[in-house]
């Protein structure tokens, strides 16, 4: 199912507006007006119904490898501007002519009804939700969580080691994490964590996750640093649980072998600590478990099953009565799998709600459902098979990150829109980044990808896959010819693997391996390279023999010196990397990029030069521009157009860089984040970015009572909704300018980013916000109560050791979910366990407060 994607990427390379005009022809010309034709014939074929889906399939087969064939005729052409054969363009168009009509036969068959639209109208909102409204209730565990919850409350000194085993969608680590997160629990042990192994496991990876994700009542997770070598994680997971009674989730066990590993990280203190293991195998739950105990997760019942789906599909509201009759039947299809029945339900949340289209699904599933315990396969697969084509490309690419991957939706969404299978935006939008991040949204709602992080605005911040999910994605993506992954060393050949159209490497080191090295090498069709292991510190070959390359993400590879053949790669749009140096003048040749993101390692930073080459300004297409912290080279003197018209992202150059006329050259800026050394008087002229979004302004070096005085004057873009300072030492009387931001949902305020001994704030402002942060702060008093944040969610205070209080009615604050207090005065920890024990009084249970105090 990768035409679809195929064709639009290929449309975009022979847009009039991005090919070479020297190049055009008729037969160029005649290929595109078909293309445009053939995509929006494929739009039309959905859903696809059962009865022709092998036929559109392997139609949908030959469309792809005649798309492939022209894309790399022509890709080619314009590098060596010369074709293979005078008459290839004819024949391009002659194969795909019989190939449109077939397409037009099954669109014509296909009962006409409403189509899924690339936007709807309600998408064109101002704000979007909160994402953590996507939230699911959890259905049909209540007696699974009294169970084992009765078991790691049980008043014994033996370190109990508590399995989970199912079936895949179980809902074995949904039950994990729902004991995980019960404070009721956790307040019960000393110190917590989670780590979750996956069948591409690396035992010191386990421990570096395991070790970070440690946390105790003084010390939040992922605080503490660990200082050694890798090799002595395991030890520093160990001391760091002695003496302690712990709770300890293994998500995802597969082997003995490494359980045996990981379970020696485990001290024995007999002071009632707990283990949870979730696991497929029941052989490794036998041979983990340390008594009688071991927990077998059961389908849900038929009435949990249809609570299930009616409350993914409905949410609140009730099932239509015309309906409910097949919603049970689908429900009982899926055999009890909560997964298989979020899924469905995402699917069916999405599309039409007709009794015609739902009698289909319910006929699939119960087809599904006489697969036996293969049947939540079949429905994963019926989910992906509805998938509108616009969809098919991004869900396939989920397949080239590991497993268990937590991956940043930024660029996530840069990578999608690099490889050029995203459809030009419609005109509610302004960029094609926003239509990625309402694709992405899709599916999220759809149950194809969870969210694993959120925002400081509880926006999706990362993303990732349930296994079984990803392991559909993998296998689509081998027989669609459009991801290869080395996964390891040794791994079964993948048919076809010389002719794939992208490759992902999930341990950097194996590109060490000649046997790995070369294999990659000869996927020369190869237009995409991730390398998606961990940030590798010393130099590993590099594979960069694909002419044809659109994206390098060598991001986690460390390069010493800068390697030529990138420069001749004129396709790429999407480039990362780790170097130390200077980037070449020749980088210019790359005129097509949209994405450069540079990352020192050891991150040094040189005051007054650029790690830039002055011909950057050429790049017209680069939207985003990140790097460790550099000045911007000097902005050419002579220019006919805005030199950086479609940039977006700006990150870590020195303010001095950052004049009136460069941000005159950005009108479409929307993240900014700027430095300077030490507190001076700097030119802040944001004026001249008034779509920016998000910006950030760091001193480096703070001094205080020493202010950063920007001119012509503190001034912020209306449309700003996040703000980050720190070390400016600006005077409390300044928070004015920022309180009437009409838009602002995030500040955050770090390193005496304002010095005084009191806050002050107005009536009336700070509408719109919703998370606030206050670190190494000097702050002493804060007079202020529930009427000035009216929107506030979070609230983090760190390292404030002169607070002597937080103010006393934010327990009144209806939307505030969180207080946090990381090393604050005793005064003020003192006033937040007041306000803690308060609140349990009156039985309020939405917000939690937090205290983290190493001094304790």
């Amino acid at each position: 199912m990768a035409a679809y994607a195929a064709i639009v990427c290929l449309v975009q390379t022979l847009n009039p507006d991005q090919f070479p005009i020297d190049l055009r022809n008729p037969e160029i010309e005649s290929l595109y007006r078909k293309l445009l034709t053939l995509r929006s014939t494929l739009e039309k074929i959905t859903p696809i119904t059962k009865n022709i889906r092998q036929q559109v399939n392997v139609l949908d087969g030959n469309i792809r490898d005649a798309v492939y064939k022209a894309q790399d005729e022509i890709e080619s052409f314009i590098i060596k501007r010369t074709l293979s054969s005078e008459s290839f363009l004819q024949e391009i168009n002659a194969d795909i002519d019989p190939l449109a009509e077939e397409a037009e036969k099954f669109a014509g068959s296909i009962k006409e009804g409403p189509q899924a639209q690339d936007l709807p109208p309600e998408y064109a909102e101002t704000i979007k939700k909160d994402a953590r409204t996507k939230k699911k209730r959890i259905v049909g565990q209540e007696e699974d969580f009294k169970s084992l919850k009765k078991e790691i409350e049980k008043l014994d000194g033996q370190r109990e080691v508590l399995p989970i085993i199912g079936l895949p969608g179980s809902g074995k680590t949904t039950l994990a994490r729902s004991l995980y997160e019960d404070s009721s629990i956790t307040d019960e042990f000393e110190i917590h964590g989670w780590v979750t192994v996956t069948q591409e496991y690396q035992v010191g990876e386990i421990f570096a996750k395991l070790f970070h994700s440690l946390e105790t009542k003084d010390q939040k997770a992922g605080e503490k640093d660990f200082q050694g070598r890798n090799d002595k994680l395991q030890d520093a997971v160990y001391q760091s649980l002695l003496k302690k009674k712990y709770l300890i989730v293994v998500d995802d066990m597969w082997d003995e072998g490494v359980w045996d590993r990981v379970k020696k990280s485990f001290p024995d203190d007999k002071n009632g600590s707990r283990i949870v293991l979730t696991t497929r195998s029941k052989t490794i739950a036998e041979y983990a478990k340390s008594s009688d105990f071991l927990h077998q997760m059961k389908p849900l019942s038929e009435e949990h099953s249809w609570e299930l789906l009616g409350l993914t599909v409905f949410g609140e509201e009730p099932c239509p009565t015309h309906l409910k009759d097949l919603g049970w039947a689908i429900s009982k299809n899926c055999r009890g799998l909560p997964l298989s029945l979020t899924v469905i339900g995402g699917l069916l949340s999405q599309e039409n709600k007709t009794e015609e289209y739902w009698k289909s699904i319910e006929a699939d599933t119960n087809d599904a459902a006489a697969k036996g315990d293969e049947s939540y396969l079949e429905i994963l697969y019926l989910s992906y098979n509805h998938l509108p084509g616009r969809l098919k490309g991004c869900f396939l690419y989920m397949g080239a990150f590991p497993e268990d991957s937590e991956i940043p939706i930024t660029k996530l969404i840069q990578l999608w829109v690099a490889e050029g299978f995203l459809k030009p935006p419609p005109p509610l939008l302004r960029s094609v980044e926003q239509l990625a991040d309402y694709y992405l949204e899709e599916l999220i709602d759809r149950n194809l990808l969870h969210i694993r992080k959120y925002t400081s605005n509880n926006q999706t911040k990362a993303c990732g896959m349930h296994d079984s999910l990803r392991d559909l994605s993998v296998k689509e993506c081998g027989k669609e010819l459009f991801f290869h992954s080395r996964r390891r060393y040794v791994q079964e050949p993948q048919e076809d693997t010389n002719i794939q159209r992208r490759v992902s490497v999930h341990r950097n080191i194996l590109m060490c391996m000649e046997e790995v090295h070369n294999s990659v090498k000869e996927i020369t069709s190869a237009r995409t390279l991730l390398y998606a292991g961990a940030h590798h510190h010393h130099p590993i070959p590099y594979c960069l023999t694909f002419d044809l390359l659109r994206v390098l993400d060598a991001f986690t590879v460390y390069f010493i010196e800068f390697p030529n053949e990138i420069l001749k790669l004129i396709h790429l749009r999407f480039l990362s990397f780790t170097y130390n140096g200077k980037l070449p003048s020749a980088l210019s040749n790359l005129d097509k990029l949209q994405v450069l993101m540079v990352r020192r390692h050891p991150k040094i930073i040189f005051l007054g030069t650029s790690i830039l080459p002055d011909e950057i300004w050429g790049l017209k297409h680069l939207r985003h521009l990140l790097f460790t912290e550099s000045d911007l080279p000097k902005i050419p003197a002579v220019r006919n157009t805005l030199l950086f018209a479609n940039l977006q992202t700006l990150t870590n150059v020195s303010a001095a860089s950052c004049t009136q006329e460069v941000l005159q050259n950005m009108p479409n800026l929307t993240k900014l984040a700027m430095w300077t050394e030490e507190p001076a008087t700097i030119g802040l002229y944001l004026n001249e970015v008034e779509k920016l979004e998000s910006f950030k302004f760091t001193v480096l070096n703070p001094i205080p009572k020493k202010k950063v005085d920007f001119q012509p004057r503190l001034y912020f873009p209306r449309t700003l909704r996040k703000l980050r300072l720190s070390g400016c030492s600006l005077p409390w009387e300044d928070m004015s300018i920022i309180a009437k931001l009409p838009l602002l949902e995030v500040l955050k305020l770090r390193e005496i980013a304002f010095e005084g001994d009191e806050w002050i704030p107005e009536k009336k402002e700070f509408r719109e916000l919703k998370f606030l942060l206050l670190e190494y702060l000097d702050l002493k008093g804060w007079d202020a109560d529930h009427t000035h944040y009216p929107k506030l969610q979070r609230l983090i205070l760190r390292h404030c050791y002169e607070l002597v209080d937080i103010p006393e009615k934010f327990d009144l604050l209806g939307c505030l979910e969180l207080i946090e207090l990381v090393d604050c005065s005793p005064d003020a920890v003192e006033a937040a366990e007041e306000m803690k024990k308060k609140l349990k009084k009156s039985g309020n249970t939405l917000l939690k407060i937090q205290t983290y105090s190493s001094w304790k």
